[in-house]
Formats: structure tokens, C-alpha cells, sequence
């Protein structure tokens, strides 16, 4: 199926402070947790797109990287250059450390597509608004630029809470699917009943 007017992006610009290394790079199942992403985006026919500080490491995808423009902005920072490398187009943004996303998951939020939506997110039990994977407008550069950056507040959440035009998506998925890697721990704590 083609995907006209969206663009698939990876974020993968984060410091990694709490993993003690790229955690982009770490190996999960013998694949980076990076070329698992990237993977992703190519099955739903979308030519994947990394956001990183890091362009040099990560240049052995063979895919298009750009470099973060605001770096150590957190995924706020990849989000804003994902909008202003894009303009006028609808971003389907993952981020490198949620091994246990599937095409499914993808196709559900892609389903729900709706341009007149700023944000469409997935929200899961007790009304957890989960900003990834997500399908941003990249008309939102001017509001992270006013909202979050001129502020320093990189939160995604903080950020998310400005912004009118959200469409949720209540998930019927287990917040499994969600799971992020944060530190070598969650690196170890990857089960089988994960690997969806």
C-alpha cells in the first residue's frame, strides 16, 4: 500500500545517559534496537528517515539520517527537525527503543490518519496518552519552537497538553507493546511474552 504524504522517522538522538552507551546500537535478538525501527518503517512501505546527534554511528543503515538541529533536546529535538526537514507532511514517528512494535500497531494508528488532527497517539489503560509511536503534522514546528524549545521544556507530555488538536486513539493493545528500553535492566528484563 502506498503512503503518500507521510514520512516514516526514527528518532535516535537521545544521550543514552541512563543506558551508559547508544542504546540506539544495543543488540536485541542479534539486530539493533535502531535496524529494528528502521525495519519496521520498510515493511509498511515507508523509506525510514533517523533523526540522530549522531549521524556518523548510525550511518551503516543505509537510509536517510539527518542530524538533529537543536540537539540534547531530548525526542522534542528530533521531532522539531523531523517537522521542519518535512514540511507539509504527516510524520509517523517512532522512537529507537520500543522493540516490541509491530506492523499491526503501525497499521492501527495509520487507519486512524486524519490531517485536520495535529497529533494522533495511541491512549492506553488509565487514560496514558503515549506520545510514540505517533503521527505528527509537521505544521507543529511553530508550537514546539514556542512551546518547548524557546521554554526549555522538553517534555513530550508537557508538550502534548498544549496542543488543541489531538486526536487519541484508545488502544486496545497491551502496554507491552509500548515498552521502552531505558536502561541495561530493561535490556534484560525483554521476555518471550514480549517479542510480539
Amino acid at each position: 500500500m502506498r503512503r503518500d504524504g507521510i514520512k516514516g522517522i526514527v528518532l535516535a538522538g537521545g544521550k543514552s545517559t541512563r543506558f551508559g552507551q547508544d542504546k540506539a546500537l544495543a543488540r536485541l535478538d542479534g539486530v539493533t534496537l535502531l535496524e529494528r525501527a528502521v525495519k519496521l518503517l520498510r515493511k509498511l512501505n515507508l523509506e525510514p528517515v533517523v533523526m540522530t546527534s549522531r549521524e556518523r554511528e548510525h550511518s551503516f543503515l543505509n537510509c536517510r539520517i539527518e542530524k538533529d538541529l537543536i540537539p540534547n533536546c531530548g525526542p522534542i529535538g528530533g521531532l522539531y527537525t523531523a517537522c521542519l526537514t518535512f514540511p507539509n507532511t504527516s510524520l509517523l514517528v517512532l522512537t529507537c527503543d520500543m522493540p516490541a512494535l509491530t506492523t499491526f500497531v503501525l497499521e492501527t494508528l495509520l487507519n486512524q490518519h486524519d490531517r485536520q488532527s495535529l497529533v494522533t497517539l495511541f491512549c492506553t489503560s488509565g487514560n496514558q496518552t503515549q506520545p510514540f509511536p505517533g503521527l505528527y503534522e509537521s505544521r507543529l514546528s511553530g508550537s514546539i519552537k514556542k512551546e518547548a524549545i524557546e521554554k526549555n521544556k522538553f517534555s513530550m507530555h508537557d508538550f502534548l497538553s498544549t496542543v488543541p488538536e489531538k486526536k487519541l486513539i484508545r488502544s486496545e493493545f497491551s502496554s507491552n507493546f509500548f515498552f521502552n528500553i531505558n536502561t541495561k535492566e530493561d535490556m534484560k528484563s525483554w521476555t518471550p511474552s514480549f517479542k510480539i
